[in-house]
This record gives structure tokens, C-alpha cells and sequence, in this order.
């Protein structure tokens, strides 16, 4: 079988003719040839593959980052977004298929998928998901630039997010007390346990649910001294970038709560554990990610308690829901300003004004109220 090679848009190609006759092979050859140099001409790339084939390309370059640790936590974010959105709606569409029309059909599509509209962060992650997958076509000569439609982000502008009152976290505490007694034996304790931990982990550093707290292992905790006192600290992978976040000591206790039911690592002091470090990940179970399974245990326990929904915000509450309650009730009940705040939930005091504005009117209550 005769095959042709040549140069067009500035590199080599290489097809099949097809047929084992020389003669008969050259004519396709030429014929190929002045196809491609056609298309050249016309700004048309010579080769074309679908979106699912370069998104998979993608999601391989961006699981090869996360494997070396050299991965924003938002990359995850991105394989997540391909995969369960861009693929299934436009996986079978070639690059050149994919016009602005073509765009605004999967948005509509991912609001039905979604119920309901996405917020601007959301579409921020979900625009640099596919804007990978178009730059790596772009590399790889499957399109031109000028041929790919342009993003939007139309998004839902999000204000103020859903919390709990102190109140309500004390209910939701004593309820999942009741919960956890009534589990029973074997795995169900075991995930139970560590699901009540980690809520009241997050409740009390405000570190933030998922990705950032599922990475966390034993090692990346030590402590430090400082005017003579020791504290600890999570050395934290964020959204943004690497931080060192102080642990309270309240948190500190279902921290040793989940140390002493781990038979992997329980076997030397809980000081020497911080002491040597671990490989072992704090929050999950044999290794295994639970960020999907916490979620959903999460939601059941919110309906069960009658604490889904924040009425503030007329938006249900999740596991991320924890973090807010913690910038609120810091702002609240102390005297730490948003710019330190800021630094240790590793985000910006432009993000925490605009969120978190409500309770700093709430502290000036009574200079409004005269």
C-alpha cells in the first residue's frame, strides 16, 4: 500500500493512497496534495479530528501534571468539566462544526443538565476547560485560530452564599450526633466517623470541602513555634496557590479523632505522627477520594434535619456551605480583619468584601440603629 508525504501549513503530513499500483497511487498522491495546498491556501486545515479525540489529549496532559504535583487544584476541575459537559455535547463535532450556534446549543443544554444557570465561576472553569482543548488543536493544525467561536461568560453573578446561623450549626451538630449513633457496624461506622470529622474540620478552619481537603496527608501538618507557643498548621495545595493555614484548637481535637480510629498510623503517638509525617491522606479511606460520596451523604443528612436550604439565600447548602460559616462567624466574633482572613482561607479581600460585606454592617448595627 503506497503511501504519500508532504508539506503543507508549514509541516509534514503523511497519508495513505490506498492503492498498492504506483501509477495509480500517484494520481491520489497529486490529487492530495492539491487538495491540501487548496486548503492552504483557504485557510482550511488539511487534517481534522472531533473534540472528543483532542479533549482526550487534554485530560491526558492535565492527569500527567496532577500525577507530578505540578497541577493548580483547578486542573481537576477541568477534567471534571470535559468529561461530565464539553464531550458528551460536542464530542462527535469537528472543529470546524463547532460555530457560535453550536456553542449556545450546549449552553442551553448544560443549564438543562445542571438544573439551573451556572454561576460566573463556574463558567470561568468550564471557558478554560475548552480553551485548552481549542489551543491544543490549534497546535496540533486541526483548526485556526479565527475559526473557533468566542466564549461567553453570561453566568449567574453570585452574592452573598448560603451559611448556617450559629443556631443552625448546633442543630445540625446535635443531629448528626443522633445520626452517627444509629449507625451500624463495619464500613457505615467507619465512613460516618470520618464524614462528622470532616465537617467539623471544615467548620472550624474554614479550609475549603473537596479538592483542597481531600489532598491534605498527615505530612503536610506540623507544627510551630511562635513568642513560645506551639501551634499547627495545614500546609495547604489551594485554589490559587500554596498556603500555611493555622489550625484552631478546637479543630485540632477531631483531627486526633480521626488519628485514633486509623489503624495505619495510630500505633505511634499523635505527636510523633505530626512529628515524622505520613503519606497516608487524612480524609479519605484507603486512599480513595470522597469528596462525590461526602456530598451526597451531606445533602441526605441537611434534608433529614430540615437544614437544606439557607432562607437567607433561598439556595441549598453543601459541604462548601462550612467555609462561609466560618468567614461569618470569624468576622463575627473576632477581632481578625478581612485582609488577614483573606490570606488565611487563601483568597482575595476584594472576594471576602463582596460576600462577606453583610456582617461588617452587622457590627455597626447599633452606631446605625443610634
Amino acid at each position: 500500500m503506497w503511501q504519500v508525504r508532504f508539506k503543507t501549513h508549514n509541516r509534514w503530513v503523511h497519508f495513505t493512497t490506498g492503492s498498492e499500483s504506483l501509477e495509480q497511487a500517484k494520481e491520489i498522491a497529486f490529487e492530495l496534495a492539491l487538495d491540501a495546498w487548496f486548503k492552504e491556501r483557504n485557510n482550511i486545515p488539511v487534517i481534522t479530528k472531533n473534540f472528543k479525540y483532542v479533549a482526550n489529549l487534554a485530560i491526558q496532559e492535565l492527569e500527567q501534571l496532577v500525577t507530578s504535583n505540578k497541577a493548580k487544584v483547578t486542573y481537576h476541575d477541568y477534567i471534571g468539566a470535559l468529561r461530565n459537559y464539553m464531550i458528551p455535547f460536542l464530542g462527535k463535532y469537528t472543529f470546524l462544526e463547532i460555530t457560535q450556534d453550536v456553542i449556545k446549543q450546549f449552553e442551553e443544554w448544560r443549564i438543562f443538565k445542571m438544573r439551573r444557570k451556572p454561576s460566573g465561576s463556574h463558567l470561568n472553569t468550564h471557558n478554560a476547560a475548552l480553551n485548552r482543548v481549542f489551543n491544543k488543536a490549534v497546535e496540533l493544525g486541526y483548526v485556526n485560530r479565527e475559526q473557533l467561536p468566542q466564549l461567553r461568560n453570561n453566568g449567574v453573578k453570585t452574592g452573598r452564599r448560603p451559611d448556617f446561623t450559629y443556631e443552625e450549626f448546633v442543630e445540625l451538630v446535635w443531629y448528626m450526633r443522633k445520626w452517627l449513633k444509629s449507625s451500624r457496624s463495619g464500613y457505615q461506622v467507619v465512613v460516618r466517623h470520618l464524614l462528622f470529622n470532616y465537617v467539623m474540620i471544615l467548620f472550624y478552619t474554614g479550609i475549603r470541602a473537596g479538592t483542597e481537603a481531600m489532598n491534605l496527608k498527615w505530612k503536610h501538618v506540623r507544627y510551630f513555634q511562635e513568642n513560645n507557643v506551639r501551634y499547627m498548621a495545614f500546609n495547604v495545595n489551594g485554589k490559587t496557590k500554596h498556603r500555611e493555614l493555622t489550625v484552631s484548637s478546637r479543630a485540632i481535637k477531631y483531627l486526633r479523632r480521626i488519628y485514633s480510629r486509623n489503624g495505619k498510623i495510630n500505633q505511634i503517638t499523635f505527636d510523633e505522627l505530626i512529628n515524622q509525617g505520613s503519606e497516608e491522606y487524612i480524609f479519605r479511606i484507603d486512599g480513595k477520594d470522597k469528596t462525590t460520596d461526602f456530598g451526597r451523604m451531606f445533602k441526605g443528612i441537611l434534608e433529614a434535619s430540615n437544614l437544606l436550604t439557607d432562607r437567607r439565600t433561598d439556595t441549598e447548602r453543601t459541604l462548601y456551605s462550612l467555609r462561609h460559616v466560618y468567614a461569618t462567624m470569624t468576622l463575627t466574633n473576632t477581632n481578625i480583619s478581612m485582609h488577614v482572613l483573606a490570606k488565611h482561607m487563601g483568597t482575595s479581600q476584594t472576594m471576602i468584601e463582596k460576600h462577606y460585606g453583610h456582617v461588617d454592617m452587622r457590627k455597626k448595627a447599633a452606631q446605625i440603629a443610634g
